[in-house]
């Protein structure tokens, strides 16, 4: 009896999975299909020089530091993180006095305070390994004398599959 039961159960499984697959027909809407393409696009080996590589990367990096700023975020950190999650990159504020930097954020700093020109400090861009990027840009303050000093500078950690993905062809 049991195994007849388990023929039966199986056979009606079997029908079951017949029934829907010939109801689905395997047709697709045009939706369907606009979405299955730029999926498959998304996902399609791109051939990027370093040269793009990095203008890409500052553009990206240069419109999330504007939304830092626009918002004056700098010292939200929840700010930061929740647009660092939303971005999937890392986002936060480099001090000289941070003693737990990485070798090339230390770097910066570094050629950031060497006492170099004030106007010449701009943002940049380095290698963090073979897989990331790291923008920084410095943010001043002003001396009582009036003269700019380096303070600090606002760091974005960017996978570059991040940067890949947000070139458009």
């Amino acid at each position: 009896m049991i195994q007849t039961w388990h023929r039966q159960s199986a056979q009606s499984v079997l029908f079951c999975a017949l029934l829907l697959l010939c109801a689905c027909g395997g047709s697709l809407s045009s939706e369907q299909r606009k979405k299955i393409r730029e999926n498959m696009e998304a996902k399609a080996i791109k051939k990027i020089s370093d040269a793009e590589l990095t203008e890409a990367a500052f553009v990206y990096a240069r419109a999330l530091g504007k939304t830092v700023a626009d918002k004056q975020g700098y010292y939200n950190k929840k700010f930061l993180d929740s647009l660092g999650r939303s971005h999937q990159v890392q986002i936060f504020i480099m001090r000289p006095s941070d003693s737990l930097l990485r070798k090339v954020e230390k770097m910066v700093i570094e050629a950031y305070t060497s006492g170099a020109d004030v106007k010449d400090l701009g943002d940049n861009l380095q290698r963090m390994g073979t897989d990331s990027l790291l923008y920084t840009r410095p943010l001043m303050k002003e001396r009582p004398d009036g003269s700019m000093e380096f303070d600090k500078a606002l760091a974005i950690r960017i996978p570059k599959k991040q940067v890949i993905l947000s070139i458009k062809e």
